[in-house]
């Protein structure tokens, strides 16, 4: 636990032990739609994103509500706007693939230490990253809210 040590000798697996990520974050498949990015998304209304894993559980990318806004919107652009535009843009695309617009995520190991995650997300203006272990499989994601939670611990 991290009770007991320096906040700069602390690993993001022992923050995510601490804070009891029990939460597996979205996740869609390397042969997904775009379809099927959409409805893991609006399944789990706590995340903004998806990240894309091979059949192993590797992380090959991401892909972001803002990214898919945006498709809409170069979509909508064309057509007249309402709600039954966006219904039609988002049956179009059931046949795009995922991997067509994923981009590369900044992602963090396991045992990176705390304070290099921290600083990560503040230079790249972050509210979450992904967590890959040794093998980049995905074994979870870190937010902000995660490392206030275990640094509170440290407040007196």
């Amino acid at each position: 636990m991290v009770d007991n040590k320096p906040i700069s000798d602390i690993r993001v697996s022992e923050v995510m032990a601490e804070v009891g990520k029990t939460v597996e974050p979205a996740t869609v498949s390397t042969e997904a739609s775009l379809k099927n990015a959409v409805e893991a998304i609006v399944e789990d209304s706590d995340t903004r994103k998806v990240y894309v894993v091979d059949n192993e559980g590797k992380l090959k990318g991401t892909v972001t509500l803002e990214t898919l806004l945006r498709l809409a919107g170069y979509r909508l652009g064309v057509r007249s706007t309402g709600v039954t535009s966006l219904l039609r843009m988002l049956a179009e695309i059931s046949d795009d693939k995922v991997t067509e617009v994923m981009s590369s995520p900044i992602k963090v190991l396991h045992n990176e230490m705390l304070v290099n995650v921290t600083k990560l997300m503040v230079e790249h203006h972050l509210n979450d990253l992904p967590v890959v272990d040794d093998d980049n499989v995905l074994v979870g994601e870190l937010n902000g809210l995660d490392i206030l939670k275990a640094s509170t611990k440290f407040w007196s």
